[in-house]
Order: structure tokens, then sequence, then C-alpha cells
């Protein structure tokens, strides 16, 4: 049952922010995320999904809270849910390891302001890490912890952490 809840998973990657990749190593981020999901689906009860695949989209974005998004995303004709999560990048005036603001003083084209009407916020809390990596890793964590005890309803049934 255990390897049957791993290949109903998948995690899906958004860069919003230009040059990431030259200041994060974001595809070993990416594969971390992946080992802890994998390490708590025993603790969720992806059997209430009916066979739908589940993808946790997470997006590296130019804003101001971690957000994840509280409903799924539903893809009927592929028989996937998605759960939107966004991991603000800070620049190097937010932490000491940020990107550096280009010309206009921004490290992407655009900023956008996360809504709490449709996304459990949390603060980045940038100050408590010493890199780039260990700080996305762990923003990453907490969004999804922060998503499974919160739950997501899929057709009455909460798909959430269970206890143990």
């Amino acid at each position: 049952m255990k390897d049957k809840k791993v290949k109903q998973v998948s995690i899906g990657l958004g860069i919003e922010v230009i040059g990431l990749r030259k200041f994060a190593n974001v595809f070993s981020i990416d594969k971390k995320i992946a080992t802890y999901v994998k390490s708590i689906l025993p603790r969720i009860n992806m059997e209430d999904l009916s066979g739908w695949r589940l993808q946790l989209h997470i997006s590296y974005l130019p804003t101001d809270f971690i957000s994840v998004y509280k409903k799924f995303l539903r893809y009927p004709s592929d028989r996937e849910y998605v759960i939107s999560i966004g991991i603000p990048i800070p620049d190097n005036t937010q932490a000491p390891y940020g990107m550096p603001t280009g010309e206009d003083g921004k490290i992407s084209l655009f900023c956008r302001s996360a809504s709490g009407k449709h996304s459990h916020l949390l603060y980045p809390e940038y100050d408590q890490y010493d890199n780039l990596n260990q700080y996305i890793l762990a923003s990453a964590i907490k969004a999804i912890d922060l998503g499974f005890t919160k739950g997501f309803t899929c057709y009455g049934k909460k798909i959430k952490f269970q206890d143990l």
C-alpha cells in the first residue's frame, strides 16, 4: 500500500524569480522535498482520493508570505488534484543570503502579495536561516505540514494528517 501512495503523489516546480538557479540548488531542494513527502505519506488518508493523483506544485515567487492554497485545483481529465504552494524568495535587503536586486530594485519583473482569503499564510522568518537553500527547504516543509494539518476538502472528505 505504501508504494501505491508514493506513485500517487508528485512534485511540480515553478520558478518566477529570474536567476534563482544561480543562487539556489532548486533541483537538489526538490529531491529533498520529495523525500520528505514520501516520509509523511503514511500519515495522510490518500485512499480517500479515490484513485486520483495528487501533485504538490511549489512555486518560488517574489511575494511576501509562504502560502498554501486552501482548496485543491482539480483536473478531471487527468484525474489529478493539485495543491498550490508559494515560497517567497527574499532579496538581499530582506536577508543577507537573498537574491541581488536589479536596477529597478526588484528580483523579478513583477511582485505579488499573498492573500489570506484563498490561502493559508505563514511569515517567512528569513532571519532563522543561514542560506537560501536552507530557507527554501524549511519553508516548503512548513507549507506542506500546514496544508496537511489544516486539510483539503475533496468531495466531502478531508485529506489531511491522520492520528497514528
